[in-house]
């Protein structure tokens, strides 16, 4: 049986009215070689979904065989076919990120300095996407509900949370299943096949982790294997697509790299998924009577420059959290990292002193360390000091009303009679990262085979990020105590 909402929804893509939105655009970026251009073609070239006429290679199922190329020329096409709008200029660019194939959306000369367009600045609308064309997990919930779809393995599994996303889970299987069928074909046909995320890691590469980054991938692993169970239920994929591992993790990974947040919606946005990671972001998503926009922030003034967004508030100041869910780093701008303190069951007092992995930060370039480390690196030591001494909760309570309030003068009073014992616990701590970093780096070198662990390269270039950040915040201690 074969849900109905499948075609309901999406069916009307191919009645629509279609814009012929897209030039050929001559020229290419600068300093990006011919054959690495692909632009969004005018809608003169037709997608015929009935006859597969994109290419005589289609067979009925998109492959997600790891070295199937992915198919950036149809995937334009359609999106034009589809009523997405862009200014003359915009692309889609191809690099290799970490030994992988990727693509990117960018500007070339044409949006600068062509004749159709009045120069594109900071507040340009670049882009336009049609509302019909965006996967919404709310817009599922309407059709779906409770009738169709059992949240109650998520829910027992603790992800209640992540309900929307496991709908558009589902709505990634379903499309698969229809094969050439699909309306989304083109765009599933793009997708990459390799993938650097935590739940594509093995057994090795989770042996190479240190505490926290393999906490962070245990969730992810965690919350895709709740899926996998939830799915179990779901009455309306077939039991051959159910089995097949590779595949959900593929749908998984399409999901939770390419999702955004939007207006208490999470939602999957063709042609938008290509945008880059940045923070500063350049680029900006707005709504527009249910269409999606896409707002330049900032000049950009280099041709070929990668056009991003922000990831669900996702920090460059905690690349293990990008690594664990995205499967990259961010090496040209990643300031600071976590500190790695992980604290079991910290108090209430402690998570508002700042127990926050976003703020516990070591700064790469100096080796700098947060207020909030100090912070609350003091107040974790005089809680312990009061389960051997009572007559420390003064101390304690004394220092949490001060951040409280903001008296920094009674903060800095506490801070510096304890000084020492906070540089000495910092220094043991950066100490002992840095030997259980080191002596898993010796072995990820030992068994570094590309071909058999292919995302070692990018384990070790986390780590070098953290040996690094970790080696000059010691110095600095050392310094400090001396």
């Amino acid at each position: 049986m074969r849900c109905v909402f499948h075609t309901s929804v999406f069916i009307f893509f191919y009645n629509v009215p279609r814009i012929n939105a897209f030039v050929s655009i001559q020229h290419n970026p600068t300093k990006i070689p011919p054959q690495h251009v692909f632009l969004l073609q005018s809608s003169n070239q037709n997608y015929n979904q009935d006859q597969a006429s994109f290419s005589s290679s289609y067979s009925s199922l998109v492959s997600i065989e790891r070295e199937t190329p992915r198919n950036i020329d149809d995937f334009q096409i359609w999106a034009s076919q589809c009523g997405v709008q862009a200014v003359d200029g915009f692309c889609i660019l191809q690099d290799y990120v970490d030994g992988n194939e990727d693509y990117y959306a960018s500007l070339s000369n044409e949006a600068f300095f062509g004749s159709n367009n009045a120069n594109v600045v900071e507040g340009s609308t670049i882009l336009h996407i049609p509302g019909e064309m965006i996967l919404s997990a709310n817009q599922m919930n309407q059709e779906f509900g409770q009738q169709y779809v059992d949240f109650s393995d998520l829910e027992r599994n603790g992800f209640f949370y992540l309900e929307k996303q496991y709908l558009l889970f589902l709505k990634i299987l379903m499309e698969y299943e229809q094969g050439v069928n699909s309306p989304y074909y083109p765009w599933l046909n793009s997708l990459p096949r390799k993938w650097n995320t935590a739940v594509s890691f093995d057994h090795f590469c989770m042996s190479t982790l240190p505490p926290y980054i393999k906490r962070l991938c245990m969730t992810e692993k965690k919350q895709f294997k709740a899926f996998e169970e939830a799915l179990l239920d779901f009455d309306y994929i077939s039991p051959e697509i159910k089995a097949n591992q590779d595949l959900l993790k593929f749908a998984y990974n399409v999901v939770f790299t390419r999702y955004i947040e939007i207006e208490g919606d999470v939602r999957i946005i063709p042609v938008a998924d290509y945008f880059n990671y940045g923070y500063p972001e350049n680029c900006q998503l707005r709504q527009n009577n249910g269409n999606l926009e896409v707002v330049l922030l900032q000049d950009i003034i280099e041709p070929g420059t990668p056009l991003t967004i922000q990831y669900n508030g996702f920090s460059p100041t905690n690349p293990s959290r990008l690594l664990a869910r995205y499967g990259f780093l961010n090496d040209d701008n990643t300031p600071a990292t976590y500190c790695k303190i992980i604290i079991k069951n910290p108090s209430l007092k402690l998570i508002d002193i700042g127990y926050d992995p976003e703020k516990l930060l070591f700064y790469t370039s100096d080796g700098s360390i947060s207020q909030e480390v100090w912070d609350v690196v003091l107040f974790h030591f005089l809680e312990k000091e009061l389960e051997k001494d009572p007559s420390s909760s003064e101390t304690l309570q004394l220092f949490y009303e001060a951040h409280m309030s903001n008296d920094l003068q009674t903060k800095y009073a506490i801070h510096k009679q304890f000084q020492k014992e906070t540089m000495t616990i910092l220094l043991e701590h950066v100490n002992s990262i840095l030997k259980e970093v080191d002596q898993l780096e010796r072995m990820m070198l030992k068994f570094n085979n590309k071909d058999k662990h292919p995302r070692l390269p990018l384990l070790l270039k986390h780590h070098a990020v953290v040996i690094s950040t970790f080696e000059k915040v010691r110095e600095n201690l050392i310094n400090m105590i001396m």
